[in-house]
């Protein structure tokens, strides 16, 4: 987020706030809070704030009865799935039926996460092939192995092997 906010160069001063929401059902830290609100700070002296003004709160539905507003009990309860039960959750109960029954919403979402999960795959065939030819680097730095033996093991075609040695001997 503070990619889009700050110009190269620019102090953490010039950042507006940044708040992050998170919605979980259940208590996923097990303190028994109805909020958790982190902020950024030095792991060798607490008392030092990074000053990054981002603020992350994690609101847990199933300790929604210890909230002290109404509205915001209200809130927890229907994503819980308890049903609205103001005019504030009504609106958004309304509000999500129509995006869940809206063919362009869903189309676009559909279209989020399969761009999502081709970005994934291709991302972990990339990382998949780059441990290949580091290993296959490694092999041959090691000199123990034919170009044939690494292709065998690394499964790396034997000609990108021979690419890799020739290209390790204009290093040496």
């Amino acid at each position: 987020m503070d990619i889009d906010c700050l110009k190269t160069g620019q102090d953490y001063k010039v950042l507006k706030n940044s708040y992050v929401i998170f919605i979980c059902i259940p208590d996923i830290f097990h303190k028994g809070l109805p909020v958790y609100t982190f902020e950024n700070l030095c792991r060798q002296d607490t008392t030092i704030p990074l000053g990054d003004r981002t603020i992350k709160s994690f609101f847990i539905s199933a300790n929604c009865d210890k909230l002290l507003n109404e509205e915001q009990k209200a809130f927890m309860r229907l994503v819980s799935g308890g049903g609205s039960s103001n005019s504030f959750t009504d609106r958004v109960a309304h509000l999500t039926e129509d995006a869940k029954q809206n063919n362009e919403y869903r189309r676009q979402y559909m279209e989020w996460e399969r761009q999502k999960a081709y970005e994934y795959k291709r991302g972990k065939q990339e990382g998949k092939e780059e441990a290949k030819i580091e290993g296959a680097r490694k092999m041959l730095a090691n000199g123990k192995l034919s170009n044939e033996e690494i292709s065998d093991i690394s499964g790396l075609p034997l000609e990108q092997v021979q690419k890799l040695q020739a290209e390790l001997s204009v290093a040496v």
